[in-house]
C-alpha cells in the first residue's frame, strides 16, 4: 500500500518550483528523431479535464533535469511531443486523487522516433483523515509530524509501504488533515519510536511514538478504514509527557598528542535492535575541539567523523549509551588514516569520447571491516580523477577496499565499465586489503569504454503478475562475478515490459530478467539468455518468463 497522494504533492511542488522545459537540457551527440507519448486520465470512466501530467527524465542524480508538463483536455487526453529518447517516469499530479491500479507512476523506456500511445491513468478520489494532537494537559502540539501507517505494519512501519515523502504537520491549533489516502486501513501516529532512527534537527519530535487515541502499543491503536472519497474526522491523539532528553558533549583530539581538532563534523548514529537505522549531522567542533549535542533521547549510540575533504584524518567509532543523565567528557580521537593512490587506465577503445567521459566522473571506495559490518557499514570515500588519470584517497580505515565509478547521474557513467583493480600487477578480484595507516601506492583501476546496447522486452506466459510486481534486467560476463555488481549495466523493466542497457563494451553477455515482488518470500523466478554485443550497435532481445498460475486455495 502506498500513499500516492503524498507522493503527488511532492511532484506538484517540484513542478511549480522548477522551470518546465520543452527540450531536454543535455544536447544529444547526434540529431535524434523526437518521440511522443500520449494517453488519457479518467475519473469514474470519464475523461478528466485539467489534470496536470508530468514526464520526469529518469537520470535521478544530483543534478535533476526539469520535467516536461502537459494538461489533459476536455476529454482527459494528454500528449507530450518532441521528447528525446531515454528513460522517463510519467504520472498525473492530482494530490487529492490516487491511481486505481496502485501504480503512482509508470516507467517508460523510449527509443528514438518512437510513438507511445495509451499510457492511461484511472484516478479515484483519495480518502481524508483529520484530527487534533494534544498533550496530557490538552494543549495543542504544533508542527508535529503525523504519519498514517498501514494497519498491517508494525511499529517500525515494516511493510511494502514506504512512508510519506512529505511531512504532514499539525498547525498552530494542533489540527492535522491528511488527504489523498489510498483506500485501506490505517493507524495514525506521531512521535519517536524507541527503536527508530535518530533524526537530527530542532524539529524532531520530543514525544514517544503514540497512536490514536492515545496508546503507545500499536496493536491497541484505533484502526481507521478509508474508502474512496471518504472523510474520517476527529481522529485525535493525546500524548503523555514529552520524552526526557539529555546533552552529549566531549572533545575531538589528535590521538597521539591529544591536541584539539577544530572544525570537524560529527555524525551521531543510533544503534537499534535491528542495527543502524539512521544517522544525522550532529555537531561541529569549536576552536578548542569541543562539541555538544542536545535533545538526545535515551538509547545506544556511536559517534563518527565522516570523510574530510583534502584531509588524512579519520577516527574509530566511539560508542556510548544515554540513560537518565547527560553524557559528558567523551573523547573522540583522530589518527592519520591509510591512503590509496594510483591511476585510472582506459583499456581498449581510448578515443576523445572515452577520455571526455572519464574526466567528468569520480572514483569511490568503500572499506569493509568487521566493525563497520556490525555497525551497519562504513563511509564511502570519493576521489577526483586528475587530468593525468591519477587519484588519491586518504583518511581511510583499515579493511578490504572495493572501488566503483560515480557521477552526478547514471548518464555520466554510462559507457564506462570498471573491469579490474590491480595492485603490483595482480588482479585484486575481491578488493584490496589495507592495513591501518598503510600508504598504498601504484594501484591501477582498469576501465573500458563501450557504446553497444541491448534493447529488449520481457513477456509473461501462463499467468498474471501481482500489480506491485517489478522486473529488473542485468547483464554479466559469463563466469565474471564483478560485472554482476555493476549498477551501470542493469535496468528496470518499464510498464510495457521494455528495457534498455547502454554503454556496453563489445563482448558476450548473459542477460538475466528477475521478477521482484515486495514482501514475497517465494523464490524470485528469472530467465536468462546469452547475447553478443558489438560497438555502436543495438542488440534486440526477447525474454519470456513462464509464470505459473497461483495455486488454488481449495475453496469451492
Amino acid at each position: 500500500m502506498k500513499s500516492s497522494a503524498l507522493q503527488a504533492i511532492f511532484w506538484v511542488l517540484l513542478i511549480f518550483c522548477s522551470t518546465v522545459q520543452t527540450q531536454p537540457q543535455t544536447k544529444p551527440a547526434k540529431k535524434e528523431a523526437p518521440c511522443s507519448i500520449s494517453g488519457k486520465v479518467t475519473i469514474k470512466d470519464k475523461g478528466a479535464p485539467g489534470i496536470a501530467v508530468v514526464l520526469w527524465p529518469g537520470d535521478f542524480g544530483r543534478q535533476r533535469t526539469p520535467p516536461y508538463k502537459s494538461t489533459t483536455d476536455q476529454e482527459g487526453n494528454y500528449k507530450f511531443t518532441n521528447v528525446a529518447p531515454g528513460t522517463y517516469r510519467v504520472m498525473p499530479a492530482a494530490p487529492a486523487f490516487v491511481n486505481s491500479d496502485e501504480q503512482g507512476s509508470k516507467t517508460l523506456i523510449i527509443a528514438e522516433g518512437e510513438t507511445i500511445e495509451r499510457i492511461n491513468f484511472a484516478l479515484v478520489r483519495g480518502g481524508v483523515i483529520t484530527g487534533k494532537a494534544v498533550d496530557a494537559e490538552g494543549l495543542p502540539l504544533i508542527e508535529e509530524q503525523i504519519i498514517p501507517w498501514p494497519a498491517e505494519a508494525n511499529a517500525q512501519g515494516i511493510t511494502n509501504y514506504v512512508g510519506p515523502i512529505l511531512s504532514i504537520q499539525t498547525d498552530d491549533r494542533g489540527v492535522y488533515r491528511i488527504f489523498g489516502l489510498r483506500p485501506g486501513k490505517y493507524r495514525i501516529a506521531l512521535g519517536q519510536n524507541d527503536d527508530g532512527p535518530y533524526l537530527g534537527g530542532p524539529r524532531r519530535s520530543q514525544y514517544k511514538q503514540t497512536f490514536s487515541p492515545g496508546v503507545t502499543d500499536s496493536s491497541k491503536a484505533s484502526v481507521i478504514e478509508v474508502t474512496e472519497g471518504s472523510e474520517t474526522p476527529s481522529v485525535d491523539i493525546i500524548v503523555g509527557r514529552s520524552l526526557a532528553t539529555f546533552a552529549v558533549s566531549g572533545r575531538i583530539v589528535k590521538g597521539e598528542t591529544l591536541k584539539a581538532e577544530p572544525n570537524l563534523r560529527l555524525l551521531l548514529h543510533k544503534i537499534t535492535s535491528n542495527g543502524i537505522s539512521s544517522y544525522a549531522w550532529a555537531a561541529t567542533s569549536n576552536s578548542q575541539g569541543e562539541f555538544k549535542i542536545e535533545k538526545v533521547t535515551p538509547g545506544k549510540y556511536f559517534l563518527s567523523i565522516p570523510p574530510q575533504p583534502n584531509s588524512g584524518v579519520r577516527s574509530d567509532s566511539l560508542r556510548f549509551e544515554v540513560m537518565d543523565q547527560d553524557v559528558s567528557d567523551l573523547l573522540v580521537k583522530t589518527s592519520e588514516g591509510a591512503s590509496v593512490s594510483g591511476l585510472i587506465v582506459l583499456e581498449g577503445r581510448s578515443d576523445r569520447t572515452a577520455q571526455a567521459m572519464l574526466r567528468q566522473v569520480r572514483v569511490e571506495t568503500f572499506i569493509a571491516d568487521a566493525v563497520n559490518d556490525e555497525l551497519g557499514g562504513g563511509p564511502i570515500h570519493t576521489a577526483t580523477i586528475n587530468s593525468d588519470g591519477s587519484f588519491r584517497f586518504s583518511g581511510l580505515q583499515g579493511g578490504l577496499a572495493n572501488f566503483s565509478l560515480t557521477g552526478a547521474n547514471r548518464r555520466q557513467i554510462t559507457g564506462l565499465t570498471l573491469m579490474r583493480v590491480e595492485r603490483d600487477g595482480v588482479d585484486q578480484l575481491h578488493g584490496i586489503e589495507i592495513k591501518d595507516g598503510e600508504q598504498v601506492k601504484g594501484v591501477r583501476i582498469v576501465v573500458s569504454y563501450g557504446n553497444g546496447s541491448i534493447r529488449g522486452v520481457v513477456r509473461i506466459e501462463n499467468g498474471e503478475l501481482p500489480p506491485n510486481a517489478r522486473f529488473f534486467v542485468g547483464v554479466s560476463t559469463p563466469g565474471d562475478p564483478r560485472m554482476q555488481r555493476t549498477i551501470a549495466h542493469s535496468s528496470e523493466v518499464d510498464s510495457r515490459g521494455h528495457f534498455l542497457i547502454e554503454g556496453l563494451p563489445a563482448g558476450t553477455y548473459e542477460v538475466r530478467a528477475t521478477l521482484y515482488i515486495p514482501n514475497s518470500r517465494t523464490r524470485r523466478p528469472s530467465v536468462t539468455q546469452q547475447v553478443s554485443v558489438t560497438d555502436g550497435t543495438v542488440t534486440e532481445v526477447s525474454l519470456s518468463l513462464n509464470q505459473s498460475p497461483a495455486p488454488s486455495s481449495g475453496n469451492p
